[in-house]
Parts: structure tokens; sequence; C-alpha cells
């Protein structure tokens, strides 16, 4: 009875803050175009103002509303499938690692809640109940968690919502003055036939007196938000590692481009569009390295069984074909910085391997499970949280 009416009060939430969301785009929007284009400006004699203000305000607008239809209805980055077929190969040769509130780079580790491991950076979302890659917050206001899979959608709603409103007050500030006047001299009486503003009705003045304050609210409550989000899209953290201590934030590429091409993509106009980056450089399951290198990791990447490299360069060996995918390795050359011809032979799920110190079966014996493993019960839980036999641990397939 308390879960359900936690559940029941949380819907109830979430379903006013979005509706309230939607409804503050909605008459801004409508305000804007039906009121001030269509019967303000006109009355004040400046027709010639009308479309130049229409593209502006709707061209930023659109974005604003498509960004935010997009951070709310995307899935935000639930830890996909392939992942737990990626553990449940691995078996204990995947080191796994409790859950801490710190810095745990290359690391998988246990969700408590779902008993089953995660890739490095994911966080489980109590509200959702699942856990999200690159977790950044679960956001009322879009009803939705901000992760991996949408956070740029995010930024981009939190900066073009806030073009939208600076448009919008700023190209209106003279005619809000106006009205401000008119129905001050209304209130006492003392409106004269040479108002420019008499044909326009009474409610329509209060509507657009409602849009121009509502557009500083929204403003005051974006601007700081926009602050924090991006400061910390500058620096590759989200706001859960925003808290971290343990060490230096080891996912600071150097420099803020960097750091917001591993959010939106390698450069290109896609970047102001709310949609998915055309060209990643990472997956949300491994992220680069200050230490390794701008968009790569500096370890062997050991093939699968067809190709392997070190720092004097790479070998071919028999295989070559095993495990091709001429897909995922158009995923992998951008996030790991290696040659085209590497990645033509290249299966991702070495990049995996690789990342988290995983060997390929006749590297030598798996590891086995560690008293640290059996005292925290990870390795004692496959990728299901079904039990398995500590001590027969089984090799890569």
């Amino acid at each position: 009875p308390a879960g359900s009416a936690r559940t029941m009060s949380t819907s109830w939430t979430a379903q006013a803050t979005v509706t309230a969301s939607l409804t503050a785009f909605l008459y801004e929007g409508f305000t804007y175009n039906a009121v001030f284009l269509g019967r303000v400006l006109p009355a004040v004699h400046k027709d010639d103002q009308v479309v130049p203000f229409l593209v502006l305000f709707n061209v930023v607008w659109g974005l604003a509303l498509w960004s935010y239809l997009r951070t709310s209805w995307a899935d935000p980055g639930a830890v996909p499938e392939e992942w737990h077929d990626f553990v449940r190969r691995a078996g204990p040769a995947l080191s796994i690692a409790p859950g801490m509130k710190e810095w745990q780079p290359g690391k998988a580790t246990m969700c408590r809640q779902c008993t089953r491991p995660r890739p490095e950076r994911a966080h489980h979302c109590a509200l959702c109940g699942v856990c999200i890659l690159r977790l950044d917050h679960h956001c009322p206001w879009i009803n939705n968690c901000v992760g991996f899979s949408n956070q740029k959608f995010f930024l981009l709603t939190c900066l073009y919502a806030l073009l939208a409103c600076l448009t919008g007050f700023l190209t209106t500030v003279p005619e809000l003055a106006t009205v401000t006047r008119t129905m001050r001299a209304s209130l006492h009486g003392q409106v004269t036939g040479q108002d420019a503003l008499l044909n326009v009705e009474p409610s329509d003045q209060i509507a657009f007196l409602a849009f121009g304050a509502l557009a500083i609210f929204i403003s005051m409550f974006l601007a700081p938000l926009l602050c924090i989000q991006w400061k910390l899209a500058f620096n590759n953290r989200t706001t859960i590692e925003d808290n971290y201590q343990n060490m230096t934030n080891p996912f600071d590429l150097g420099t803020s481009f960097q750091n917001l091409s591993q959010i939106f993509g390698h450069f290109g106009i896609d970047w102001f569009l709310p949609v998915h980056p055309w060209r990643p450089f990472v997956d949300g399951v491994t992220f680069p390295r200050y230490s390794e290198g701008y968009g790569g990791d500096s370890r062997g990447l050991i093939m699968n069984g067809a190709m392997s490299i070190d720092d004097e360069g790479f070998s071919l060996q028999n295989g070559m074909e095993d495990g091709y995918d001429p897909m995922l390795s158009k995923t992998w050359q951008p996030a790991y910085g290696v040659s085209r011809e590497f990645t033509d032979v290249m299966h991702g799920e070495a990049v995996w391997r690789a990342h988290y110190g995983i060997a390929l079966p006749g590297d030598g014996e798996p590891r086995k499970p560690s008293t640290l493993d059996h005292i925290f019960g990870c390795m004692q839980l496959d990728c299901e949280g079904n039990e398995t036999r500590a001590g027969t641990p089984k090799r890569v397939l």
C-alpha cells in the first residue's frame, strides 16, 4: 500500500509537471503568433516587422519544442541486452566491482536493485526502475531520465527554450510597455481616442502581458539550469559524478570541445538538431579516458580471433572474417581512433573485451573469483541475477 501510494503520487506529479511544461510551450507560441504578431503589431502600425519576427521566433521555438519532445519520449539509454549477452559470454573473466559513489573507470559494477552487472558510468534510476547508461538525473519536467541517449536533446532543450523566451521577450518589449500604459490608463479612466491599442481586446492585452511575465519567469528558471548542465558537459561529468572526489575526473579529455563531442559526436549540422549524433564517438558502454588520448584506448585491442594490435603496430591472424560486422566497425572506429583498415576486420565486442580487460580463449587461464568477489557476492550472480558456482569459472566464448 505504501509503495503503491508512492507510485501513484509520483505518477500524478509527473503528469502535472509535464502538462505544465507543454502548456507553457504552447501558450508562449500561440500568444506570440496570434496576439502579438496578429493583433498588437498591426494595431501599432508595425506590419513590416511581422514576417521577420514570425520567422525568427518560430524557428527557435520550434527547435525548443522539438528538443523537449525528443527528450521526453526518447529512450534515455537503458543498458542494452547486448551488454547482458556480453556479460553472460564473458562469465567470471569479467571483473565486477560493487557499485560505489566514486569514479570507477574501466570497471563493470553490480547494481544492487537490478542484481545485474552494468557498464562504467551507468546508474540505477529508482523512479524508472532500470539502469541507465551515463545517467545524469531524472527530470520531473520531462517525466524521463536524462542519460547517454537523450542528454544531447536535454541540453538543446535548455538552450533553445531559453533563446525562445529571450527572443519573444526582447522583440515585444516596446509593445509590452505600451500595453502596460494603456491598461493603467484604462483603470484610471484616462483612455483617449488616440490610443493605438483601442482595437485590441482587453483579454488579448492581458494574455499578452501574461506572455511577457511567463517569458521572464521561465528565463530565470532556465538560465542557471543551462549554466550548470553545460558546465558539466564541458567537463565530461554528470550530475551524479559531480559529487565524486576519490580521484581527478578520468573522463575529462582536456578541452571543452572534446568533452562535448562525447555527447554530440563529430562536429556537424547535427550538433544543432535534436537527432542522435550521425557520427558518434562513443557507444555508452565504454568511454575513453584522458590517459588514453582523445577518442581512443591506448591499450592493445584483442580482435575476435582475427587481429591484434600493440604499441609496435598490428598483425593479421587467421580467421579474418570471423565475427566481422561492418556496421559495428563504423561505430568502434571513431570511438577508439583506429584506422579504417583496422576496423574493417574488427568485431565491436573486441573493444568491450579490451576495455574491461577480458582475455580471449587461449590467452591463459581466466580470472578466478577473488575473496572480495565472494564477499560482495558479485561473481556468484550472472547477468540475470541467478546464482552460479563460484569455483567453476567459464572460458570466454
